[in-house]
C-alpha cells in the first residue's frame, strides 16, 4: 500500500503542475526545445542506496529469506542507466531505458542459509556476486501538449533480468565446510508498466521532469509488482550539450516457481543520479 501511495502522490503531483502552469516561460530560439525534438539520449549514473531481501527454494524445501547488504555489502559495483526517446509523430513518442548493476563482495555469514539445494553455514566465509539489468519499451501519448509543457501517459513492459550466485570455499571458512560449494539462480521476468509523464519548461534552459509507473501482476510462474518514481532537472542549452540531476526509485517484489529460480525478490534502489544528454 506504501508503494501506491507514493505512486499515486507523484501522479497527483504530475496533474497539478500540468495545470498551474501557464504559459509563462518562453523557450528562447537558439535553445532545442525538448518538447519537439525527435530524439533525445541521456547515459548517467547512480549513487544509490539499495535493498535487497532474496530467497530460493531448493527441489525439496524452501530456502532461507535473508538481507543481501547486510551479507555482503555494497563490494565492488558497477551501475549505468541509458534512456533513449523517439518522438515519432506529434504527440506520440517511444522510450527505451536499460539500466544494469552488477556487485560482488564477500562476508562471514551470520545464520545458516539455505541457498537453492546448497546450506550455507553460519561462520562460513561466502562469496556473493549480483547482476540485474531492466529493460523497458513504453509507448506515450501526450494528451495535454502545451507550448512549454506536455504531460503524457504511458504502457509499456519491463523486462527484469536477475542472476545471484553464492559460492564458499572450504579452505577460507574456518572448517564450517568439508567441501567447495557454490549456486546460481537466474531469472528473467516480464512485468507490463502503466504510467504518467509530464515535462517543464524552465528559464535559462532548464527543464523539469517528473514520471511515475506502477504495474502489478500475477499470471503463470509470476506474481509480483513494480514501482518506478523519477524527478529529473535537466539543463539542454545546446542539442549536444545536456547535464541532468534527479532522484530515481525503482522497487521490484517477485514470487518465481521456475526451474532456474523458484523463490521471491524484493528488490529497491533509491538515490541521486547524474547524466549527460544529447537531442537530434
Amino acid at each position: 500500500m506504501g508503494r501506491i501511495r507514493a505512486a499515486a502522490g507523484l501522479v497527483r503531483a504530475v496533474s497539478f503542475a500540468a495545470f498551474a502552469t501557464g504559459p509563462l516561460t518562453a523557450i528562447a530560439d537558439d535553445s532545442p526545445n525538448l518538447l519537439e525534438q525527435k530524439f533525445f539520449v541521456a547515459l548517467g549514473s547512480y549513487v544509490v542506496d539499495t535493498s535487497t531481501d532474496v530467497r530460493l527454494d531448493g527441489e525439496l524445501d524452501e530456502g532461507t529469506r535473508f538481507d543481501w547488504e547486510q551479507s555482503f555489502g555494497e563490494g565492488d559495483v558497477t551501475r549505468f542507466r541509458l534512456d533513449t526517446q523517439w518522438r515519432f509523430a506529434e504527440r506520440h513518442m517511444l522510450r527505451a531505458t536499460w539500466f544494469s548493476s552488477s556487485r560482488e563482495n564477500s562476508g562471514v555469514l551470520e545464520q545458516d542459509i539455505e541457498w537453492g539445494d546448497e546450506t550455507f553455514p553460519a561462520s562460513a566465509r561466502a562469496q556473493g556476486e549480483f547482476n540485474f539489468d531492466v529493460y523497458e519499451l513504453a509507448y506515450e501519448y501526450a494528451f495535454l501538449p502545451r507550448d512549454n509543457y506536455e504531460v503524457a501517459a504511458s504502457i509499456g513492459v519491463h523486462y527484469t533480468e536477475l542472476e545471484l550466485t553464492l559460492s564458499a570455499e572450504a579452505e577460507a571458512s574456518g572448517g564450517t565446510l568439508a567441501a567447495d560449494i557454490s549456486e546460481t539462480g537466474n531469472v528473467g521476468a516480464p512485468l507490463p508498466v502503466i504510467g504518467l509523464r509530464g515535462l517543464w519548461a524552465l528559464p535559462r534552459d532548464f527543464w523539469l521532469d517528473l514520471s511515475a509507473q506502477y504495474f502489478a501482476l500475477e499470471i503463470d510462474e509470476y506474481d509480483g509488482s513494480l514501482v518506478n518514481l523519477r524527478a529529473i532537472v535537466l539543463w539542454q542549452p545546446r542539442q549536444w550539450l545536456g547535464i541532468g540531476l534527479g532522484y530515481d526509485r525503482f522497487a521490484v517484489d517477485l514470487n518465481v516457481a521456475k526451474d532456474r529460480f523458484d523463490g521471491s525478490l524484493d528488490w529497491t534502489y533509491q538515490g541521486p543520479m547524474i547524466f549527460y544528454s544529447v537531442g537530434f
